[in-house]
């Protein structure tokens, strides 16, 4: 069981240290440190043992996937919809992180060889993604420990550049990012993994210890990334992970976390961009699928646009915030599921009240709020559907 247990915390661990953790971090340095960092652990609070625990605990004892496990509040209907908007998030997902990947990658190579291509940066990428997915299970997590544990001690070689390179002189631009913005950008980052995790904890025997693993796991993982990317810009002024790692002198060892930061995460998008396929047309040939998905998500990458990140985070946070929401409160409250149109109308009021919210000048940002909302909601639902029954 120790040997599981790692496995996952490692796993979970790996999928949090990639360069869109960092770069989300530097999104945050308008609050400056001291907020940043306060923002960043209470945003990671919330997304991790408010909404990572839970859909684990709950796909391992039902051993489901998280997208499966909505079957019973949504139906089959609701499995195949949510599969589909899962898949197309992940797969954005994807095209995002090998975007974020080829921009730094070509930044060191620019210093090292005097070479740069996104074209060639991104096919590495997508082609080290291809090989994990067909790699066999147990090596994969063999060599997938082995990566991540030599990726943790190339971050902290990262982080102690940072600290050795001279302190900005001047001061980071503040406005355009609130408190609650800031602790909203950290929920839902951990709220993209949400539907995926149920994928890695459903065949445990042990529910709670591999839920609060992975949980923990991603947790640690990620705190670090967004810390580095907050200390990048509030210590020397940088902007982005490329300036840093192609003036930090690091050279192969930079290369080497841009690359397989992304690979170990990446991996886990198309994996389960694929399990949510394969929920729809039941092929058996996931990892198959999976190399369909990155190779869609390699072609995507080359012609995206950065610019719509942020939008992109939000769009995550407004659709499943209040899906499991709803399957939160049916399975460890209500304990039994209202009819399937009536929780669809309320996944639907949601998804609208998460834009709405963020007017709301809320320190806990918009997904906290939508939570207790849509909890009441829910649980006020089952009381009028009871009330009308009788």
């Amino acid at each position: 069981m120790y040997k599981a247990l790692r496995s996952q915390f490692l796993l979970w661990m790996g999928a949090a240290i990639s360069i869109a953790e960092i770069v989300t971090g530097t999104l945050i340095a308008p609050l400056g440190l001291a907020k940043g960092t306060l923002a960043i652990i209470v945003g990671h609070l919330i997304g991790c043992f408010l909404f990572l625990l839970p859909a684990g605990y709950i796909g391992a004892v039902q051993h489901q996937t998280a997208i499966q496990s909505t079957e019973s509040a949504f139906g089959k209907q609701g499995v195949w919809g949510f599969s589909l908007i899962n898949a197309l998030q992940l797969l954005g997902w994807t095209a995002v992180m090998i975007v974020n990947a080829a921009q730094a990658m070509n930044g060191v190579s620019r210093r090292l060889f005097g070479f740069q291509s996104t074209w060639v940066m991104s096919a590495i990428v997508a082609v080290l993604i291809i090989i994990w997915l067909l790699l066999d299970t147990k090596l994969l997590f063999r060599i997938n420990n082995f990566v991540v544990g030599l990726l943790f001690l190339g971050a902290l070689l990262m982080l102690f550049e940072i600290f050795k390179a001279p302190v900005a002189s001047h001061q980071v631009a503040t406005g355009g990012m609130t408190f609650g913005g800031a602790v909203e950008l950290n929920v839902t980052m951990a709220l993209s993994w949400l539907p995926l995790i149920g994928d890695y904890t459903r065949t445990t025997k042990r529910p709670l210890q591999i839920a609060l693993t992975s949980a923990l796991g991603y947790f640690v993982g990620s705190l670090f990334m967004f810390m580095t990317g907050l200390l990048i810009v509030t210590r020397t002024g940088m902007t982005d992970i490329a300036s840093l790692l192609t003036a930090s002198g690091l050279g192969l060892v930079a290369l080497f976390i841009v690359i397989f930061s992304t690979v170990t995460t990446t991996f886990m998008d198309a994996y389960s961009a694929a399990t949510n396929i394969d929920n729809l047309f039941h092929s058996k040939k996931t990892n198959f699928i999976g190399v369909g998905v990155t190779i869609v998500g390699l072609l995507i990458a080359l012609v995206v646009s950065m610019t719509f990140y942020q939008n992109f985070l939000y769009f995550i946070g407004s659709v499943f915030t209040p899906l499991y929401a709803i399957v939160f409160v049916t399975f460890f409250i209500t304990k039994q599921s209202l009819p399937k149109l009536w929780n669809l109308g309320l996944w639907l009021i949601g998804v609208w009240g998460y834009y709405a919210l963020q007017q709301v000048a809320s320190p806990l940002g918009t997904t906290f709020l939508l939570l207790i909302g849509m909890a009441i909601l829910v649980v006020a639902s089952h009381w009028l559907v009871k009330l009308i029954k009788n």
